[in-house]
C-alpha cells in the first residue's frame, strides 16, 4: 500500500512517545512491504527529504507557533496536490495543524483519512483553551476523518460525549516486549523514574513536592527526570529551593535504544500527569517489571489495576506515600512487577497494533 503519514513531529528530532510512535509505526510498515512516506516540519538543518529505516521523509519550514503547535503552510499546496496519490492518509492527533489540513482536504478528496487520538486534551495550554479547541475545531476535524483510531473505551465515550461522530475504532498502544524487558544484570537503585516532556499537563511540580516528603523518610532516594520541554528551569529552580539539588538527576534525551536500562535500574517508575492518552513510558516502565504509580486518569487505571497504584491528581502526599508504600514493600514490588510485564505482553503487542492498523487500512480501501 501507498500510505502517507501526516504528523507535527518526529523521533529522533523530537523526543517522546507520539514522534516516537510515529517512527516506529512507519519503520514497521515499510518492514512489512509498505510504501510509506511522513510529513513534517523542519527542525534546524534537517534536509527537506530523506529516506531511512526503510520510509521517506518529506519535511516543511514552520511558519509560526501556536501553544507548541507548529503552524507549516507550505505543507498545503503538497498535501493538497499529492493527496490522492495515496491509498490512505493517516495524521496524528487532531491537536495539530497538518491533522486539521489534513480534515479540511478530505472533504473534498478520494482518498480516505485515518486520524490516531494520541489524547483528547492538550498539556501545553491553559485547561479551558484545550476544552474549548475540542468543542470548536478539534471536533469538527475528528469528524472529517473516515475512520478515527483511540487507545481505549474511555477516549472513545469522551469523543462521542463531545459530540464526535465519526466510526471509532479501538486499537491499543504498544511497545516491543523483546526490547522492553526485564534486565537480570542491571543493578536496582534507591531511584523514582520520571519520562516525559516539562509541560504544564505533565503535573511534575507534584512529584517534586512528593519527593521532598519522601526524602525525610528515605535519605537515601533518588529521582530521575528524564527529558526536556519548556518547564525543565522551572522543575529545576523547585528543585533547589525544597534543598533537593543533590537527589534529583535531571537527565536530557536519552535514545529509546537506552531506556530499557533506565527503567530496570529504577524502583518505581512515575507519572504525575493531569491529563494523558496511553503513554507509552506507562507500557515501558511495566514490560520492564517496573511497578508504576500514577495519578488517577482512566484510561491508564485499568492497564496499572494489579500492578501498581493510583492516586488523586495534584496530591502530592497520596502521591508520596503511595510511591513510599511500594519502596519498602519488596515482596509487593515484585508482585506488581511480575503481573505488569505479563499484563503488557498479553495485551499490548506492538505488532499487533502494527498489524491491526493495517487491516484497518485496508478495509477503508476496499469500501472506497
Amino acid at each position: 500500500m501507498e500510505i502517507l503519514r501526516v504528523a507535527a513531529d518526529l523521533y529522533p528530532e523530537v523526543v517522546g512517545g507520539y514522534g516516537l510512535h510515529i517512527h516506529e509505526m512507519s519503520k514497521v510498515q515499510a518492514q512489512m512491504g509498505h510504501d510509506v512516506t511522513v510529513f513534517t516540519k523542519k527542525i534546524d538543518d534537517e534536509p527537506n527529504f530523506e529516506e531511512r529505516h526503510g520510509y521517506k521523509i518529506q519535511r516543511f519550514e514552520p511558519n509560526a507557533e501556536i501553544f507548541g503547535n507548529s503552524i507549516t503552510l507550505n505543507m498545503v499546496n503538497d498535501l493538497h496536490y499529492k493527496f490522492d496519490d495515496y491509498d490512505v492518509i493517516h495524521a496524528h492527533s487532531h491537536l495539530f495543524f497538518p491533522t486539521n489540513l489534513s480534515a479540511l482536504l478530505n472533504r473534498f478528496k478520494d482518498t480516505p483519512l485515518v486520524i490516531t487520538n494520541h489524547g483528547l486534551e492538550s498539556q501545553t495550554p491553559p485547561l479551558w483553551v484545550s476544552k474549548l479547541y475540542n468543542e470548536t475545531l478539534g471536533k469538527w476535524t475528528f469528524n472529517s476523518a473516515d475512520v478515527i483510531i483511540s487507545y481505549s473505551e474511555e477516549e472513545k465515550e469522551k469523543m462521542r460525549d463531545l459530540g464526535i461522530t465519526t466510526d471509532i475504532e479501538i486499537i491499543h498502544n504498544g511497545i516491543n516486549t523483546d526490547k522492553f524487558k526485564p534486565l537480570n544484570d542491571v543493578e536496582k537503585k534507591n531511584q523514582i523514574l520520571w519520562v516525559g516532556r516539562f509541560l504544564p499537563g505533565k503535573g511534575v511540580r507534584y512529584l517534586i513536592e512528593a519527593f521532598s516528603l519522601l526524602k525525610k523518610e528515605h535519605d537515601d532516594l533518588t529521582l530521575k527526570l528524564v527529558g526536556e520541554g519548556p518547564l525543565k528551569k522551572q522543575i529545576q529552580e523547585k528543585a533547589e529551593d525544597l534543598g533537593l539539588r543533590d537527589s534529583i538527576i535531571l537527565e536530557g534525551v536519552i535514545e529509546n535504544e537506552k531506556m530499557p536500562k533506565i527503567y530496570n535500574e529504577s524502583k518505581v517508575f512515575a507519572l504525575s500527569s493531569l491529563t494523558e492518552g496511553v503513554p507509552r513510558t506507562v507500557l515501558e516502565a511495566l514490560s520492564c517489571g517496573t511497578p508504576v504509580v500514577s495519578t488517577d486518569i482512566p484510561q491508564i487505571s485499568g492497564i496499572i489495576d494489579g500492578c501498581g497504584y493510583i492516586v488523586p491528581q495534584k496530591n502530592s502526599e497520596e502521591l508520596g506515600d503511595q510511591i513510599g508504600n511500594l519502596i519498602k514493600n519488596e515482596e509487593k514490588k515484585k508482585k506488581f512487577g511480575d503481573k505488569g510485564r505479563k499484563k503488557i505482553q498479553k495485551n499490548y503487542s506492538w505488532r499487533e497494533t502494527v498489524e491491526q492498523t493495517v487491516d484497518l487500512y485496508e478495509n477503508l480501501v476496499n469500501l472506497n
